[in-house]
């Protein structure tokens, strides 16, 4: 949610910009920008009408200094040579890191020092997701085994023919990067792909046909072959009762 100040002069409007993929979302006051690590990174605001004896300021966290701007004076915390304030209010990271990761405010003061405009947002950096992978392992017809894996990137959120899997159809790993689906939660489908997305990327897999097609037969031959074992053992003790017998009528 954006604050306005009631004074004429001083109305914002927040434009969260960035160059590649990106993604904002609102969460009560506080702006989430989602973004891909190591890459540029611009917050950008529009249609201000702050004058040029306002004092523009980006802190993290509650008092970190980021960067300060008025007129024409350029003031940087730790964040010096890695940011870039400019008259506008804008802050250019050059390349974002796991550091850069937090909240921000954006402070705008009027020439007597008084705050007239604030504005939060914080920063998550993620890594784009590699495709996954879809395992069926069938040791019955009954008893099958439906998993999905990414190896790469921020763990997100698993979809299977696009029904999102949760804790109530699915076991998760505790690095989030696999999901097996329950035993009771099949669903029906005779092709299923696996799908896996975060706030920056998603990816999926080809459709596999949703068969065991040796879980049958491989029963029937457990069959024979036990059947075919117990038969030779019968034969064999029959032929050893047979041998000594004989050898005692002699």
């Amino acid at each position: 949610m954006i604050s306005y100040s009631t004074c004429a002069q001083c109305s914002f409007f927040l434009v969260i910009a960035l160059s590649g993929h990106f993604l904002t979302g609102s969460n009560g006051s506080v702006e989430n920008v989602y973004r891909e690590f190591g890459r540029p990174l611009s917050v950008r605001f529009w249609n201000q009408s702050f004058t040029t004896e306002s004092e523009l300021k980006w802190v993290k966290g509650n008092s970190l200094l980021v960067a300060k701007y008025k007129n024409g004076t350029r003031v940087y915390g730790k964040f010096k040579r890695r940011v870039e304030i400019l008259p506008n209010g804008t802050l250019r990271f050059n390349v974002v890191t796991k550091d850069d990761e937090g909240e921000y405010e954006f402070q705008v003061f009027n020439k007597d020092g008084r705050l007239q405009f604030s504005q939060d947002f914080k920063l998550h950096l993620l890594e784009k997701l590699s495709i996954p992978e879809l395992s069926i392992t069938c040791t019955s017809e009954q008893d099958v085994v439906l998993s999905c894996e990414v190896c790469g990137g921020t763990p997100g959120t698993f979809y299977l023919n696009d029904q999102q899997l949760t804790e109530a159809n699915a076991v998760f790993s505790s690095d989030g990067k696999k999901a097996t689906l329950k035993k009771d939660s099949f669903f029906g489908n005779e092709t299923v792909f696996c799908k896996v997305e975060n706030q920056i990327s998603k990816n999926q897999t080809a459709p596999m046909e949703f068969t065991c097609p040796d879980s049958t037969e491989g029963h029937y031959f457990m069959k024979i072959f036990f059947i075919t074992l117990a038969v030779a053992i019968v034969l064999i003790i029959l032929v050893g009762l047979a041998y000594h017998y004989c050898w005692n009528s002699l």
